[in-house]
């Protein structure tokens, strides 16, 4: 088994499954179901790495997964800071816990567009 990421999608435009290794661009393959794809794209896979490495070519990085503290500095212009520090305490809420729900109402609308 590898370690490269594969990512699989409907795909509207052929009626099957989409797979692909984006550390391989070039690389995909199809299914009728999602297990067929992973099937397909894994066999792919594997003869681009045979490929490359009898052309001497180096294998590309696996892509790893970011990792995420849960903090991050922001820098607000004063006006909207202040705004937003008398929203939380309208609300009775931390500034911190104010910012987080309108960002999250934010993404969440943001998802269901897409």
């Amino acid at each position: 088994m590898t370690k490269y990421a594969i990512n699989i999608v409907w795909s509207d435009d052929d009626g099957e499954y989409l797979a692909t290794c984006p550390s391989f661009p070039g690389l995909s393959a199809f299914g009728e179901t999602e297990a067929e794809a992973l099937h397909e794209v894994k066999v792919a896979l594997e003869l681009f790495i045979e490929s490359y490495n009898e052309r001497g070519i180096p294998l590309p990085k696996p892509e790893r997964k970011p990792r995420f503290s849960g903090q991050l500095r922001l820098r607000l212009p004063k006006s909207l800071h202040e705004r937003a520090a008398r929203m939380a305490t309208k609300d009775g809420v931390s500034l911190n816990q104010y910012i987080t729900n309108a960002l999250n109402r934010e993404v969440s609308v943001e998802e269901a567009t897409h």
